[in-house]
């Protein structure tokens, strides 16, 4: 038996190959099962055990070869393991006995294990044995045929993911090329197109190219591979932009010139042409390929004591990488970036080359794509990280130098460069004299130099790193616009930036680090959790210094405002939460912090803010001991002037109290009377914080025993009394203005705890009624007649509504000071109008009386509905500043939630407040509006007509929330915006291309045709040149469809006459541009129509008489049709003859009507050319709509 490796494994099979073994026997295996082919297998084992050569029966090697096959087809696992344990086992006890059998195991043992889907330790036992015959030379004789099926276990290379398989492998591919190289041609070809097969064989690929580099016979098989795929499947690829073999072969070049860049580095001429490739992932391999280049050049030059000829190449191949930030594809730019970043990582840029990337990396921040952005953001967080590396730490530093000290710094050399300039000439003076020899000239000579040498290098370097600083400001200011990118990537590189810069105290990252903190709120999680794991690795890392963690947060709260103290609370509350789990808080800093109170050597302001911040987290922390020392601080404040922002936090801080336990109650009312004393003692302070503290303290009061007595003794004791309270009274005018405001204020905040009270007393009621209807159950039908538990409980909230309405403003205490604001608002504007002063902010007292006013509005209705039209007076009046109306503003939309009926008639003079000349007033009006209408409690109709012109608003946070509320309104009504486009049209009062572009956005497609129709009825009546312009400018940002240039077609005569003005004119040439580039090719013959319309605009085309006349004619056929129904069901007669008259009917009025079209057509004898050739297309394309119509 002669056994030769055929050409294809199918090969085996056909008659030419008769010479030699030839597989003659049926196919069995596709007629079996797992379980019968694994019984098959075993009784081949069996055999196998007691004769070695069985496999040259042809009964068990055909079966054998048809299950390879079917395998290959139907991978089976289990079944391929267990096959290849038994070839394996099989084969070494052939060789070098039975070379027949041998050949014929090898031959199915090989087909195996390239099949898809096989790994394990079988296979890792099978190429061991491959490996252990190809040292005893055991394939030397298999020829070119043999050695190509060993050849292609190439084909591993998708599937292997161990290592140990990995190594094996390799060298049985390595020795197959050293005994065959002739053949070796076969082996590049297989892998030129597994390259085109599979992302995961790229990996595999690389070890195995660089296991053959380490051979020194196969260096040169090595680079010809390399260059073979390069050649191939960039000639192949060309316009293959994402082709499997392009990306493969990117990351291959990346891969393999990480591992050998020497490789690479002596055949560098044959790939640096790549750069002139389409593709542009040939482009990123070809960057990745000089950066790794570039890294072993300039390791080696260290190496090697500076190696002039490897460090000059290095600098020409940096240039080359630099050159390509301007690539026209941004991925490409993006990549070049990222190379410059992995050399700085690692430690391998030239000094030279930093100033330049520095620039690079600053200009790419203002890249049109985010890609760049990205990238440019970590090239410039190693910049930052190179820079200190070089300038910082060399000189044992951890922080980095402020411009200050650098500044000093270079004067300081300065200084001393002229000293010894100085010391030079005094030297060479002394010589001069004969006073000093020459020996000592020398040595003074060679010890200046050096000096000198060392004070230039200090110079330069001084000088290099303020070039850095100076730059960094630029960037500084780009970055912090990056924190407000919708970009998330742009986002979270800026926070990692500025934590970085934070983290060794770069003297200006204080500003990213604000920016950072209120990033907490955005609507992105991931935003919100880089935010707050920065903050932690910042601030709260290193739990066994908590004494440096307090005093670093108190000073950050004592730098903060008050929109950052919010977001600080927020960031430090979300730890331990599900938000971010791992983050764990310091148990200890509580301990820590209090360990501060009342230490005059720390702000107490920001260390008691982070005393309330942390019971927020965590009330227990505040006991018995700790309230007491707080009572006595309040003591030693009734000795002195208080800070009211110590008194404000520490009520807050008593707030968080657990009265629950009668010891904690007693101190707590204890410390509230304290409070009001404080309060009453220093009613004539002249520090603004007062007020705010008064809020704090009067929170505080309902939580107390008997809070009504507190009350009425705080406002009884504030010197006001209701026999004394007339405005007009001597007493009155003595007064001073501060303490009638305070008086006020407190007034105020009283009525806002009533209302509170108000409603618990309400939800109380509502709780009991439903207690009651579980306990009775079922009512008795005479109780539902009598109104029983229901009627009982409206009676009870009767009452309360009552006493709400008309006892608490108007008839107590509170009645003194409801008539006093009303009588200083109106004295106020009075005043206002008779000065007619310019617009400037009003005293407190006008300010807390307008404040006291809404919130006595909030609790009565009757006053409300009595006073709410000062309220608009005030919010209208030009005279009035932007803290007061934006005050009323908020009041209004309170009021509106709080009495909708009473206000509602007079909330729409809110919209007059879009306009307002303060950004603020047109920001707070819109906050407001959108608050409203997203809650459903005014209409959206009337505000999106005046909205949308806020999208064009001066102010950069006014149109950022004006895009806030058209999307929040689309999603809850669709077809809202779209159905006030004619309103906004109107009230656009420019032509604002911006706003249109804009609105357009939320335009529903299926609504496209009606809003069509609507502004051409629109545009034909309007006169208002605004609204035109509008319209025209709207039609080029609509996707108008063929049916909606049909409807432009139509209603042509209605607006044929505005096309008269120049800009209505140039959009309309504009909207057919634009429809020639996005309308299909059918709709080619209406838009030439409608050009030519529109370049003959001035030229009547009698189109109004025509619809006319086709009118007349359609209502006389229905009438015709109507009486030859009627004739129909009279006669009722052979219908094939009726419908024979029928037709013969159509064809008659189809012929008549095409003569009234060529009488319509002749009707003018002193009609252009032009205009002829309008008519004619117009009559043409009705013909064909109404045969269309005919014959449907």
């Amino acid at each position: 038996m002669n056994f030769h490796f055929p050409g294809t494994y199918s090969e085996l099979r056909e008659h030419h190959f008769s010479e030699n073994y030839r597989v003659k026997s049926k196919n069995q295996v596709n007629q079996m099962d797992e379980r019968l082919i694994l019984m098959r297998i075993n009784q081949f084992e069996d055999g196998f055990n007691q004769l070695l050569t069985l496999i040259e029966d042809p009964q068990y090697f055909d079966f054998l070869y048809y299950l390879v096959e079917h395998l290959d087809a139907h991978p089976n696992q289990k079944v391929q393991l267990q096959l290849v344990e038994i070839l394996s086992f099989q084969i070494q006890k052939l060789y070098p006995d039975h070379l027949e059998a041998f050949k014929m195991t090898l031959f199915l043992l090989l087909n195996v294990l390239q099949q898809k889907q096989i790994q394990g330790q079988q296979v890792r036992r099978a190429l061991k044995i491959l490996q252990q015959l190809f040292n005893l030379n055991a394939f030397h004789d298999l020829g070119r045929e043999g050695s190509r099926y060993i050849f292609d276990l190439v084909k591993m290379a998708i599937e292997i993911k161990d290592t140990q398989i990995r190594e094996v492998w390799i060298d049985i591919l390595v020795q197959a090329i050293a005994m065959w190289s002739s053949y070796d041609l076969n082996l590049k070809n297989r892998i030129v197109h597994l390259m085109y097969e599979q992302e995961s064989v790229v990996p595999n690929i690389s070890k195995f190219l660089l296991g053959c580099s380490k051979n020194d016979k196969l260096k040169q098989y090595t680079v010809d591979q390399i260059i073979l795929l390069v050649n191939y499947i960039t000639e192949k690829s060309t316009n293959q932009t994402e082709s499997l073999a392009v990306k493969n072969l990117r990351e291959l070049l990346s891969q393999t010139s990480k591992e050998m860049p020497k490789v690479y580095y002596q055949q560098l001429s044959a790939f640096i042409g790549l750069y002139d490739n389409e593709n542009y992932h040939i482009r990123n391999g070809l960057s990745e390929l000089i950066t790794n280049v570039i890294e072993y050049l300039i390791k080696e030059s260290k190496d090697q004591d500076s190696d002039e000829l490897q460090l000059a190449n290095a600098n020409n191949l940096i240039k080359q990488l630099l050159d390509r930030h301007m690539d026209k594809t941004a991925l490409c730019r993006s990549n070049v970036l990222q190379c410059l970043s992995q050399l700085l990582n690692s430690n391998c840029v030239p000094k030279q080359h930093l100033q330049t990337i520095f620039a690079i990396s600053s200009s790419r921040l203002r890249d049109v794509s985010g890609y760049v952005r990205k990238s440019s953001l970590q090239l410039l967080k190693s910049i930052v990280r190179y820079y200190r590396f070089l300038y910082i730490q060399s000189q044992g530093r951890q922080n980095f130098w402020s411009l200050v000290e650098v500044e000093e710094q270079i004067s300081r050399n300065r200084e001393e460069l002229q000293s010894i300039h100085k010391d030079f000439e005094e030297v060479d003076k002394q010589f001069q004299n004969g006073e000093i020899t020459q020996d000592i000239v020398n040595e003074t000579i060679k010890y200046i130099k050096k000096k000198a040498q060392e004070t230039i290098k200090i110079q330069e370097y001084l000088e290099e790193y303020q070039k850095f600083l100076e730059g960094m400001k630029t960037v500084i200011i780009q970055v912090l616009q990056l924190c407000q990118s919708k970009n998330q990537a742009d986002v979270i590189h800026s926070i990692k930036l500025f934590s970085y810069l934070q983290k060794y105290n770069y003297e200006s990252a204080n500003q990213g680090l604000r920016r950072m903190i209120l990033l907490v709120w955005s609507q992105d999680k991931t935003i919100q959790q880089e935010v707050i794991k920065k903050f932690w690795k910042l601030f709260l890392r290193d739990t066994k210094k908590t004494r440096q963690i307090v005093i670093s947060l108190i000073d950050l709260i004592s730098k903060s405002n008050l929109k950052e103290l919010i977001s600080l609370e927020k960031i430090i509350l979300s730890y331990e939460t599900e938000q971010v789990p791992n983050y764990k808080f310091p148990s200890k800093i509580f301990h820590t912090l209090w360990e501060y109170f009342g230490n005059q050597e720390v702000d107490q302001r920001s260390m008691l803010i982070f005393v309330r911040i942390l019971l927020t987290r965590n009330t227990s922390y505040l006991n018995l001991d700790k309230v007491a020392q707080i009572y006595n601080l309040l003591q030693k404040y009734s000795k002195k002037d208080p800070d009211w922002i110590i008194i404000k936090e520490l009520a807050t801080i008593l707030s968080k109290l657990d009265r629950t336990q009668n010891k904690n109650q007693i101190n707590f009312n204890k410390s509230i009377d304290l409070l009001i004393i404080l309060l009453i003692k220093y009613q004539n302070s002249q520090d603004m914080n007062y007020f705010c503290a008064c809020d704090s303290i009067i929170q505080l009061v309902p939580s107390a025993d008997n809070p009504e007595l507190i009350f009425e003794t705080l406002l009884q004791d504030l010197g006001f009394k209701s026999n004394k309270m007339d405005l007009e009274a001597e007493e009155q005018k003595k007064m001073e203005e501060l303490h009638l405001a305070h008086a006020i204020h407190i007034a105020g905040s009283v009525s806002l705890q009533l209302l509170i009270f108000i409603d618990a007393t309400h939800n109380s009621l509502k709780n009991l009624k439903n207690d009651r209807e579980k306990q009775i159950g079922k009512e008795q039908e005479i109780d539902k007649i009598q109104g029983g538990i229901e009627g009982e409980f409206e009676k009870l909230h009767g009452m309360v509504d009552q006493i709400q309405d008309l006892k608490l403003i108007q008839q107590n205490l509170l009645s003194v000071f409801s008539p006093m604001v009303k009588q200083i608002l109106e004295e106020c504007l009075n005043q206002m109008e008779t000065e007619e002063t310019s617009t400037r902010q009003q005293p407190p007292i006008i300010q807390v009386s307008l404040i006291a006013m809404c919130k006595f509005m909030c609790l009565s209705e009757t006053y409300c509905r009595d006073n709410i039209q000062m309220l608009f007076n005030i919010m209208k009046s030009p005279l009035v500043d932007q803290v007061m109306k934006n005050n009323v503003i908020i009041s209004i939309g309170d009021l509106l939630h709080r009495w909708p009926n009473t206000i509602q008639k007079f909330h729409k003079q809110i919209y007059s407040n879009l306009s307002d000349t303060s950004a603020a007033v047109r920001r707070v009006t819109l906050l407001v509006l959108t608050h409203l209408i997203l809650n459903d409690m005014v209409k959206s109709k009337t505000s999106l007509s005046h909205i949308p012109i806020l999208l064009n608003d001066p102010h950069p946070q006014i149109p950022a929330m004006a895009r806030y509320f058209l999307n929040e309104l689309q999603k809850k009504e669709q077809r809202a915006i779209t159905n006030a486009i004619p309103d906004i049209i109107l009230n656009v009062q420019d032509q604002n291309e911006n706003v249109l572009s804009q609105i357009s956005q939320y335009i529903d497609k299926s609504q496209v045709e009606s809003i069509v129709d609507k502004l051409i009825t629109i545009l034909g009546t309007s006169t208002n040149q605004y609204e035109i312009k509008n319209i025209s400018i709207l039609f080029n940002h609509l996707n108008l469809t063929q049916n909606s240039l049909q409807k432009l077609l139509d209603g042509w005569e209605e607006y044929r006459e505005k096309l008269g003005d120049q800009f209505v004119f140039n959009q309309f040439i504009n909207l057919i541009k634009k429809m020639k580039r996005t309308l299909p090719q059918d709709a080619k013959p209406l838009i030439e129509e409608y050009e030519m319309k529109v370049e003959h605009h001035d030229k009547e085309t009698f189109e109004n008489r025509r619809r006319e006349k086709i009118s007349k004619k359609k209502n006389v056929k229905q009438t015709q049709n109507e009486n030859n129904n009627d004739k129909e069901q009279k006669e009722n007669k052979g219908g094939n003859k009726q419908q024979q008259q029928q037709q013969q009917q159509k064809k008659k009025s189809k012929k008549k009507k095409e003569d009234d079209f060529m009488e319509l057509e002749s009707d003018s004898e002193d009609i252009s050319q032009e205009s002829l050739v309008i008519k004619k297309q117009t009559s043409q394309r009705r013909k064909k709509n109404l045969t269309k119509n005919e014959d449907e």
